[in-house]
């Protein structure tokens, strides 16, 4: 399934167009080129100077590179309506499914119709201070494209290619702050919040908790930002909030000894590139460039964005581990 899939995604990297105005129909091949492209300024490859050290029966000591360096991880997607996913394919094999599910829900929960219904509030007058967005997680199909393209080795990705992690249309009555379920994380947020914000310092864009799809403010953009930022977030986070929520887990175990960074908010080890509504070729903390909601905000209102984890750790050895020198 997954090599069918991929081959799809490389006939449209053949007869893509390069212009840098994105449409819908693009982003698969986006996602290809922006993540081999930009091996060099999101990569962040450390030439190995530490070595891990292995001791075995039949090979005696042996030594493999402690490495150092960024991966691809995921594909971030936040949008409006459920017809408006900015990745095709995602929208035909993904959203088709989980929308199904939705009205599901919805025909036993009234409420969940009044509630977000993935339309962006700035459309109503009456709501010009609410935006409501769905937001899809999945795993970038570029991954062992990416791996046999950059030519360094490189810590395996724990993130599976087009695995769905998170749909919000299948969280529906999470992600809308429905009552009574959505009550003890709504109560813990505006302590939590405290910390766990989107923007650094004084920057406040918006909180990570509740992980819904609602963010109080009028920039279509900023919104978008910290809806991703929770979207992804609820992957790796551990908190007993965060474990409600309908989504599979990504793990931050590359190996025995290597480790992947949980993706958090503001930290260096969680980086951001847009590719759509424009390609970027920079990656970023969410929130640390106060610019950056100008030059993505667009008609449709949707938006997508590589994840980059930085890992860290040793290349699988033989026998039993001794430890890293120096």
């Amino acid at each position: 399934m997954i090599n069918s899939l991929l081959a799809i995604l490389l006939a449209f990297l053949a007869v893509a167009s390069s212009a840098n105005t994105l449409t819908s129909v693009d982003i698969a091949n986006v996602t290809l080129k922006a993540t081999l492209k930009s091996h060099s300024s999101c990569l962040r490859y450390q030439v190995p100077r530490r070595f891990c050290v292995w001791l075995s029966p039949w090979l005696g000591k042996n030594v493999t590179p402690f490495l150092d360096h960024y991966s691809p991880d995921l594909i971030v997607m936040v949008y409006r309506n459920k017809d408006d996913n900015p990745w095709s394919e995602a929208r035909v094999l993904l959203d088709k499914a989980s929308a199904a599910a939705q009205t599901r829900v919805i025909a036993q929960m009234s409420a969940l119709s009044s509630v977000g219904s993935g339309n962006h509030s700035l459309m109503n007058v009456h709501e010009q201070e609410v935006i409501f967005k769905e937001a899809d997680v999945v795993g970038n199909p570029a991954i062992p494209l990416f791996s046999n393209a950059v030519n360094a080795l490189l810590l395996p990705s724990t993130a599976t290619p087009m695995k769905p992690y998170f749909q919000s249309m299948l969280d529906s009555i999470l992600w809308r702050g429905l009552m009574p379920a959505s009550i003890p994380e709504e109560g813990a947020a505006v302590a939590l919040n405290v910390v766990h914000h989107v923007g650094k310092g004084l920057v406040d864009w918006g909180g990570i908790y509740p992980h819904e799809g609602t963010v109080i403010g009028n920039n279509d953009a900023k919104a978008s930002i910290v809806i991703a930022q929770r979207a992804a977030d609820l992957l790796t986070n551990t908190n007993p909030f965060s474990n409600v929520h309908i989504k599979q887990s990504l793990t931050n175990t590359c190996g025995e000894h290597c480790n992947a960074s949980p993706i958090t908010e503001n930290s260096d080890d969680t980086l951001f590139q847009l590719i759509y509504p424009i390609e970027e070729t920079d990656c970023v903390p969410l929130g640390s460039d106060e610019s950056y909601d100008l030059r993505m905000l667009n008609e449709k209102g949707a938006y997508a964005w590589i994840v980059w984890r930085h890992y860290q750790g040793c290349v699988d050895g033989e026998g039993k581990f001794v430890g890293v020198f120096p």
